[in-house]
């Protein structure tokens, strides 16, 4: 098993090894991709996002009877979220980071570019 927890390991690590090369230049590129559509289509998501969270606040608000039960039930949910943010970074830097990086350039060109 290979050590590819920092950045300059994983350089090392494609630079001798051509599948890894591939694998994280593929992630890249569909990062890239994905990024370069969301930025086209941002403005529709970030409004599903906000129908969405809305319509969970309300149903929390409206089955729990009171304000105060609805800010427990949303705390609860934050509590969940930590916990699903520990999960997700227990994946490592390989699993999502090029991709991410990639994500991220994509978003960058989609929206500076018409």
């Amino acid at each position: 098993m290979t050590d590819i927890s920092s950045l300059a390991n994983l350089i090392e690590l494609a630079q001798t090894n051509p599948q890894l090369a591939t694998a994280i230049v593929i992630q890249l590129l569909l990062g890239f991709a994905a990024g370069y559509y969301m930025a086209k289509v941002a403005k529709y998501v970030m409004a599903l996002v906000g129908v969405f969270v809305l319509g969970s606040l309300i149903g929390a608000w409206g089955a729990s009877g009171s304000v105060e039960d609805a800010v427990s039930r949303i705390q609860n949910i934050a509590e969940f979220k930590d916990m699903a943010m520990n999960i997700i970074k227990m994946f490592g830097f390989l699993m999502v980071g090029p991709t991410a990086i990639g994500f991220l350039a994509g978003l960058i060109v989609g929206l500076t570019r018409k």
